[in-house]
C-alpha cells in the first residue's frame, strides 16, 4: 500500500501566500486594475516575511495575475487580458472595430447595470455616488477618462460574478480611448462632460433605487449615445 501513495510536502509559504491572492483575483475581490496593498502591508497581513511576500508576488506576475508598475506599485490584470489584448490590437485599424467592440459592451454592461441592481450592497451604492462625485468636480479630461473606467468597473463588480469582471477587466482598457473620441472636440467639452455625468446619473439612481429596468435601458442609452459622438469624431481608432 505505501508504494501506492507518496507524502505530501508542505507548502511553501510563499505559495500560500500566493494561493491567497490569486484566490481574490480569480474571484473578483481584487478587482482588474486596482492596485493590490504594497509588500510592507501584506507582509504585515499575512504575518511573513516580506521576501516571502515578494516571491509570491513575482510568482503571480509571471503568470499574468499582476503587473508591477516601477514607483506606482502592483495591479491586478484581468484573467483573460492576453488573449483579448491581442485580438484588440490585431483589429484597432479596422474600420468596424469600434461599432463591434461597442455592441458587445452594450449586451454585457446592460445586463450588469440590471443585475446590479438587485445586487449592488449599500457599500456598492456609496462607491457609486462617490465616483459621481468626483466625475462632477474633475477639471482634466484625463481624469474624467480615468473616472469613467471606475464608475463602469464598480458597476460591473457589483454584479458578483466573476466571469464577467474579469471580461470587462479586459474591453474596459480600450475604454479611455474610446471616451477620448468623445471629449476630441475640446470646445464642446464642457456640454458633453456635463451629460455625461447626467448619464451616468441616472444609471447609479437606478441601481440605488433597485430598478434593474430602468438600470438596463439608461446604460443602453448611455453606451448608443457614447457610441455616436465617437464614430462621428472619427470613423475608427
Amino acid at each position: 500500500m505505501e508504494r501506492l501513495f507518496k507524502k505530501i510536502p508542505q507548502k511553501k509559504v510563499s505559495d500560500k501566500v500566493f494561493e491567497q491572492i490569486k484566490t481574490h483575483i480569480i474571484t473578483g475581490k481584487f478587482l482588474p486594475g486596482e492596485k493590490i496593498p504594497p509588500e510592507m502591508e501584506l507582509t504585515s497581513l499575512f504575518n511573513v516575511s516580506r521576501s516571502s511576500v515578494r516571491e509570491a508576488i513575482l510568482k503571480l506576475e509571471c503568470l499574468g495575475f499582476v503587473e508591477q508598475k516601477r514607483g506606482d506599485g502592483t495591479f491586478v490584470k484581468s484573467v483573460t487580458q492576453a488573449p483579448i489584448q491581442d485580438y484588440m490590437e490585431e483589429m484597432t485599424g479596422e474600420k468596424d472595430f469600434l461599432a463591434g467592440l461597442m455592441e458587445v459592451r452594450i449586451v454585457l454592461e446592460t445586463w450588469a447595470a440590471a443585475t446590479a441592481a438587485s445586487r449592488a450592497t449599500d457599500e456598492d451604492i456609496e462607491a457609486l455616488k462617490e465616483i459621481l462625485d468626483e466625475m462632477e468636480n474633475h477639471k482634466t479630461e484625463k481624469m474624467g477618462y480615468e473616472l469613467n473606467v471606475k464608475l463602469h468597473s464598480r458597476i460591473t463588480s457589483a454584479t458578483r460574478n466573476p466571469f464577467l469582471i474579469h471580461m470587462m477587466g479586459s474591453i474596459l482598457q480600450w475604454l479611455s480611448t474610446i471616451t477620448q473620441k468623445v471629449y476630441a472636440d475640446r470646445k464642446k467639452y464642457p456640454e458633453r462632460k456635463q451629460e455625461l455625468t447626467r448619464q451616468h446619473s441616472r444609471i447609479v439612481k437606478a441601481i440605488a433605487d433597485r430598478n434593474p429596468g430602468e438600470a438596463s435601458a439608461a446604460m443602453a442609452d448611455h453606451l448608443n449615445y457614447t457610441l455616436r459622438k465617437a464614430t462621428k469624431n472619427n470613423d475608427h481608432l
